[in-house]
């Protein structure tokens, strides 16, 4: 069922950091952080200075989308990062975890593969803006499935893309995963961040957006 602005913003802002659910922001690896009740293994650890969550503050939502007011800096040991996590503590992994997003995710869109998608493995997305060699995530849009072959959670690499279409590939310049059924989605580019020593990621206020205009 879709929603109107109205619930949409009264959904986003009972995840406000007030009401103790989004209250501060992590860094996870490649490692998809999932979407259970505890977030897979691989949020970041250690390092000098040693790594920790940072609060977030959040703005009233509008327009079915709600951002940070506050900058934040994360540091961070070597190692590779493409994922930030949003959690209800500054500690723990049981009741505290609450979601996602793609690290640089600012590129994001909706598409879709009809029958003739299918038959060329290639997602439909006007204008998209993705040139081959981006990575991205691929989720589910509401009450719709995701189209059969592609995957929630897997870091896909752009291969064969158009103005208007884009194929995925599970490597860097490799064959195009076979999509096997016709489906809607919502993409988001994924540009992780690589530290060969000791780094912070910073995050500027207004970068973090929950949306929920695909609901």
């Amino acid at each position: 069922m879709p929603f109107n602005d109205a619930a949409k913003n009264a959904m986003l802002d009972a995840l406000d950091e007030s009401a103790s659910q989004i209250t501060h922001v992590g860094v996870h690896t490649l490692t998809d952080p999932g979407t259970s009740g505890t977030a897979n293994a691989g949020e970041a650890t250690g390092g000098s200075p040693v790594y920790a969550r940072q609060p977030v503050t959040w703005g009233a939502a509008a327009s079915g989308q709600k951002a940070n007011t506050n900058a934040l800096t994360l540091d961070v040991p070597p190692g590779t990062y493409g994922f930030l996590t949003y959690w209800s503590a500054s500690t723990g992994n049981t009741t505290q975890y609450r979601g996602y997003a793609p690290l640089n995710g600012t590129v994001k869109g909706f598409g879709s593969v009809d029958a003739a998608g299918v038959t060329a493995d290639a997602i439909q997305s006007a204008g998209h803006g993705l040139v081959d060699g981006d990575r991205v995530m691929l989720f589910n849009v509401f009450s719709e499935s995701l189209p059969a072959g592609l995957a929630e959670g897997t870091v896909y690499h752009v291969v064969t893309s158009t103005a208007d279409s884009f194929e995925v590939s599970l490597t860097q310049g490799g064959a195009s995963v076979n999509i096997t059924g016709q489906g809607e989605l919502f993409w988001q580019k994924v540009v992780p961040e690589v530290f060969g020593s000791q780094g912070q990621i910073t995050v500027a206020a207004g970068a973090l957006v929950l949306d929920a205009t695909g609901i």
